[in-house]
C-alpha cells in the first residue's frame, strides 16, 4: 500500500501535462517580377492555392521581360516551378525561403505554371 501512495504524485503530474499540437503549414508561394522580392516598380503576388492544385500563371506573369524573377514558397511547404503551363516540362524545385534571384539558377522569366506540397 504504501507504495500505491508514493506513485501518486507521479501519476497527477502526467495526467496535467497538456500537449499543444504543432501548428501546421499553409499553403503558400511568394512570386514577383523583380529580383529580391521587390515590389517595386512591378509588383508581387503571393499565391495560396491548394496543396496539389496546378496553377498557371502566365495571367498575372507573362513570360517576357515581365516574368518571375524571385521565388519563394512559405514555411512547410516545397513547391515546383514548370517551364509550361499545365505544370509540365521542365522543373524547378523550391524549398523555403526560396531564390531571391532566379537567374542564378536559370529560371528567370521561365515559370508559367506551379503546384506546392507540405513538407
Amino acid at each position: 500500500m504504501v507504495s500505491m501512495l508514493s506513485s501518486l504524485p507521479i501519476l497527477a503530474l502526467v495526467a496535467s501535462v497538456h500537449i499543444t499540437p504543432a501548428v501546421a503549414a499553409s499553403p503558400g508561394l511568394y512570386l514577383c517580377q523583380n529580383w529580391g522580392f521587390n515590389e517595386q516598380p512591378n509588383f508581387c503576388n503571393h499565391y495560396t492555392e491548394p496543396w496539389g492544385k496546378c496553377t498557371t500563371i502566365t495571367d498575372r506573369f507573362p513570360t517576357d521581360a515581365r516574368g518571375v524573377s524571385s521565388a519563394g514558397p512559405d514555411p512547410g511547404n516545397w513547391c515546383t516551378l514548370y517551364e509550361n503551363e499545365g505544370c509540365t516540362g521542365a522543373e524547378l524545385q523550391l524549398y523555403y525561403p526560396g531564390y531571391a534571384d532566379l537567374k542564378v539558377v536559370g529560371w528567370n522569366d521561365r515559370a508559367k505554371s506551379f503546384n506546392c506540397a507540405a513538407l
